[in-house]
């Protein structure tokens, strides 16, 4: 092996490793932007609107629901149409369950 051999063989290591790390710190640039993260929270906000399914009328579930679970107010329980990643993250936080087990309680009326 020459010396030029070795050099070259040293620049392709050191050009590739500033290539990933310059691909990385594009990535993270635009993962990370504010702009990137609000349309990640509204895609978590969109992907629970589509898997709760309240069906039958809203005053009804949410009777059904205070009689299970007698900590639960008319606040937490305030339900509007689109915002239903609100009624879920209340209902989280009063009946210490998980994100899926709430949307599957509220399926289940």
């Amino acid at each position: 092996m020459t010396r030029n051999t070795t050099k070259i063989r040293t620049m392709k290591v050191l050009l590739t490793s500033l290539a990933g790390a310059g691909v990385g710190a594009a990535v993270g640039v635009l993962l990370y932007s504010k702009r990137s993260t609000e349309r990640r929270q509204q895609f978590r906000h969109y992907r629970t609107e589509q898997r709760l399914r309240l069906q039958g009328d809203w005053n009804q579930l949410k009777a059904k629901l205070q009689q299970t679970y007698t900590q639960l107010t008319d606040e937490d329980l305030a339900y509007v149409e689109g915002k239903g990643h609100e009624l879920v993250s209340r209902l989280q936080a009063k009946l210490g369950k998980g994100k899926r087990k709430v949307i599957k309680l509220l399926n289940a009326l």
